[in-house]
């Protein structure tokens, strides 16, 4: 249960040849391959549950604890991690086109050991990196990234409570224009899988997208062009690597209790 060969094969092939460029922030690269998220997963051992003549993905953690789907056609909603059916039940949905590496924020996350100390929270990382931070009468709390492109807002009301967040080219007086990108996490997602998400969504670091993958924006750093398709595959194969650490180890065989040897009825007979 693992990436096979052939579907590695597949992956390099669509990027060995390609031209592009590191690009950040990343918020502004686009979807990316999805390939990135559920590669990863199937390392750490989750299972394709999908109908393979349904161009959807679902996928089941090795515990059966968490689901994912990946539906294309629901574009606000196309991906959906979730528990499945337990008590404390939280869900995160991103739409189709969120950066793959800020939905790996999330799936990264639950397919590691949950903290033991309590995780940062996301307007801990997000100010630390520079976000402006307001709170309003209703407990409702907004961030905003230094470029205006980014808000994150924990949405507290009788109807709604969770974060947001959204990437828009601009944010008005009567909400966003040009939406790029939407996540949603309700109320009881774990404080580790957020932030997580927030150190995602605002790291630096850049990522590589192909040449005809990269939007033009007055926000958009985008490096020199070279051949990206050895770099992506390196850090592939490390990022499965990495995942395969993860999986669960099989439990050890018990050994069979020792059973009693039967008493000997065969002896001879004693002499009269």
């Amino acid at each position: 249960m693992t990436v096979t060969d052939r579907q590695f094969a597949v992956f390099a092939s669509d990027h060995e040849h390609k031209l592009g460029s590191a690009i950040s922030p990343r918020y502004l690269a686009g979807p990316g391959d999805p390939r990135h998220i559920t590669h990863a997963l199937r390392a750490a051992g989750w299972t394709n549950t999908s109908d393979p003549l349904h161009p959807s993905i679902t996928m089941t953690s090795p515990d059966y604890a968490h689901h994912l789907s990946l539906n294309p056609a629901s574009h606000h909603y196309a991906w959906k991690i979730s528990t499945e059916f337990l008590l404390g039940y939280w869900s995160a949905t991103f739409s189709i086109t969120t950066p793959a590496e800020i939905v790996a924020g999330l799936t990264d996350a639950l397919i590691r050991p949950a903290p033991d100390k309590a995780a940062h929270t996301v307007v801990e990382i997000l100010t630390a990196r520079g976000w402006a931070h307001s709170t309003n009468d209703a407990g409702s709390q907004t961030l905003v990234s230094p470029d205006g492109i980014v808000q994150a807002e924990l949405r507290v009301s009788a109807f709604l409570c969770g974060w947001e967040f959204e990437a828009a080219r601009h944010h008005g007086e009567y909400g966003p224009e040009g939406t790029l990108w939407r996540a949603y996490f309700n109320e009881d997602t774990p404080a580790h899988l957020l932030a997580s998400v927030a150190d995602a969504v605002s790291t630096p670091t850049a990522v590589l997208r192909s040449r005809f993958e990269i939007d033009e924006g007055p926000h958009l750093a985008v490096g020199p062009e070279f051949a990206i398709g050895s770099e992506v595959l390196a850090a592939h194969k490390v990022r499965l690597a990495q995942a395969r650490l993860t999986r669960p180890r099989p439990a050890s065989p018990v050994a069979r209790a020792a059973v009693p040897a039967a008493p000997d009825r065969t002896g001879a007979r004693p002499s009269r």
